[in-house]
């Protein structure tokens, strides 16, 4: 019983509502944006759930190192094109919204906050930089864990997994230690920098990558539901799981454990029996996430930051953001939608073709 492509797209819907928690209440010092009641020694309550969402960013790594690794052990063919497709088409996504917000910018007179200089502009173009939103860090750093991923699942079905798993965690604590604490001194070379910086990330990102395919290779998850499906009160322990995974990283507030908290989370949750609603609508999300991903932080810091904390109480701000960014990817789709399309259509041609050529060869 492993982890389905279904699953998968549920999981990116509870990663998604995830960093909305965290971009959103992931914060100490409210000044006055929204309601704190209910605290918890002198804190609000809602930032430790803001807290807890820390774990997104690794959840979409563990998904896609777990996907990625099963697609290229059963398809041996086409493996670097495909993947440099999977890039591409994400990359036209993120233009056509960094397109949209430019041009949003500039009719609401916000030409220098999101556009900037001409540097400035290529730089985010060709995700070398995020200058104009913060949350797009992730997408050189998923860029690079894609291309990379033929290299990983190489090592992965080569060496030890234990093996391979004590060297990534030491890599991710290296990576945390230099992107956190700053102890080297790279200079002022922006070219320096820039590397280093695409270096820390994805360091600290390879390890709930790697996980993820060391999952799908010791088929971790069918040994967990084949132990423990049967309890008969496997939900309430999977929500009595998840619980103390919030009070520990509630107590613990370093952002070091998010990986360790998310892998945990995520067999807690995939454990348990889900109504077809919830699929349903966590899958609707799911579909959605990319787009919200990288147009939210757009509402609540760029262009609409009064108007998305309006509604003044935590829970209303989250489904009023929430609908914003759906709103928006609609839009967005329907110019994606058509390019995509396109592109599949011109890539199952040419795949015939090449495939004829291939047999009348044989």
């Amino acid at each position: 019983m492993e982890i389905s492509k279904k699953d998968m797209k549920v999981l990116k819907g509870v990663a998604i509502l995830f960093m909305l928690l965290l971009h959103l209440f992931g914060r100490k010092e409210v000044n006055g944006l929204y309601e704190t009641f209910p605290l918890f020694n002198g804190v609000p309550l809602i930032y430790y759930l803001g807290l807890f969402g820390d774990a997104c960013v690794p959840i979409y790594c563990f998904a896609s190192g777990y996907g990625l690794y099963i697609v290229m052990c059963k398809e041996q063919m086409y493996i670097k094109r495909k993947n440099f497709l999977r890039v591409f088409k994400l990359l036209i996504n993120y233009w056509i919204i960094l397109l949209i917000f430019i041009i949003i910018g500039f009719f609401v007179g916000k030409t220098d906050i999101i556009i900037g200089s001409l540097t400035e502009f290529l730089l985010n173009f060709f995700v070398l930089s995020n200058t104009y939103n913060g949350a797009w860090w992730f997408l050189q750093t998923y860029i690079i864990l894609v291309l990379l991923s033929p290299i990983f699942t190489k090592l992965i079905k080569k060496y030890n997994s234990t093996s391979l798993l004590f060297i990534s965690g030491i890599l991710y604590f290296l990576s945390y230690v230099l992107r956190i604490k700053h102890i080297i001194d790279f200079g002022e070379s922006a070219v320096i920098n820039l590397f280093v910086t695409a270096l820390v990330l994805v360091g600290t990102s390879q390890f709930p990558f790697i996980v993820g395919s060391i999952f799908a290779k010791e088929k971790i998850y069918s040994k967990l539901y084949n132990s423990y499906n049967h309890l008969t009160y496997k939900n309430l322990f999977c929500i009595l799981g998840i619980f103390l995974l919030v009070i520990i990283h509630a107590i613990y507030e370093s952002m070091f454990i998010a990986p360790l908290t998310a892998i945990a989370f995520i067999c807690f949750f995939n454990l348990m029996d889900k109504t077809i609603f919830i699929q349903k609508v966590l899958t609707f999300f799911g579909n959605h996430s990319t787009n919200i991903w990288l147009t939210h932080m757009f509402f609540y810091i760029t262009f609409l930051s009064e108007l998305t904390f309006a509604p003044r109480y935590p829970v209303l701000i989250f489904l009023w953001l929430l609908l914003l960014c759906l709103f928006t990817s609609y839009i967005i789709n329907s110019i994606y939608h058509p390019i995509l399309q396109f592109i599949d259509k011109k890539v199952f041609l040419e795949r015939n073709d090449l495939n004829l050529v291939i047999n009348k060869a044989n």
